[in-house]
């Protein structure tokens, strides 16, 4: 199946003072295809984190519809939320005192894994992220760039066809960036669908396929580095930081 996720006309209204209502997303539609990764991009109060939470299941959408690989996400919850892993990040969420191993078997079980497989998953997640060689190894003495890759691993211990990475690199040294880029970029190759949100515009311009631009809620444009340059006005040289800076004040508007 080449299309793994499929999200129409999303909304998700929430009620302010006085009984005035709040879009905060607005009739939202995109869908993400296998062996790919797309980028939402727009400024503080867009609708970036409703959106992603009402995707991975936190929010339930106001009106519309979200199909992970065919399952409805409101009727089936529990099977669609097995199909994607979601990679917040940071230096928390695991127990410093335990291996690595250790963490990602007990999150494998909170995630519904069977316990026949668990051994299989994780030793596998570790070997694409290459980290099987401190699987014993307690989570504490681990580097940042480490932590980050363990992370991602902890994402893919249920085996999932949908990766959500927030903020992959952020506070990670430049050799560690790399390492974490092209680790996405093997993902995306070995046929993962990857959602990836990041304040570092250079991830999304190395990484990204498509970039959905959102301004008030709504999706204004979508394209790929190119196509969002060129619909910001600037020349095809400039960096799509610039780019984006170009176009920030239309998306605060709401285009």
């Amino acid at each position: 199946m080449n299309e793994l996720l499929a999200v129409q006309n999303i909304k998700r209204y929430f009620k302010g003072k006085n009984k005035t209502i709040f879009k905060a997303i607005d009739g939202i539609s995109f869908i993400l295809h296998k062996g790919e990764v797309i980028s939402f991009v727009g400024p503080n109060g867009a609708g970036k984190t409703t959106l992603i939470r009402s995707i991975s299941g936190y929010l339930v959408p106001t009106n519309g519809e979200i199909e992970i690989m065919g399952l409805n996400l409101a009727q089936k919850p529990r099977e669609a939320r097995q199909k994607m892993g979601v990679v917040f990040g940071g230096d928390r969420g695991f127990y410093n005192s335990a291996s690595a191993y250790d963490n990602l078997a007990f999150f494998a079980r909170l995630l519904n894994v069977k316990e026949k497989d668990i051994k299989n998953n994780v030793l596998n997640a570790l070997e694409i992220v290459n980290l099987l060689d401190v699987k014993d190894k307690y989570v504490g003495s681990f580097s940042k760039g480490m932590m980050q890759r363990l992370h991602i691993a902890r994402g893919l211990v249920n085996q999932p066809e949908i990766l959500m990475l927030d903020e992959p690199t952020a506070g990670l040294d430049v050799e560690s960036v790399y390492t974490v880029r092209e680790l996405i970029k093997s993902l995306k190759e070995a046929g993962h669908g990857i959602i990836l949100t990041s304040h570092d515009m250079a991830d999304i311009e190395t990484l990204a396929d498509t970039i959905h631009l959102i301004g008030g809620g709504k999706l204004v444009f979508s394209g790929n580095n190119d196509q969002i340059k060129e619909f910001a006005g600037v020349d095809a040289n400039t960096s799509l930081e610039k780019a984006y800076l170009a176009i920030a004040p239309k998306l605060k508007r709401g285009l």
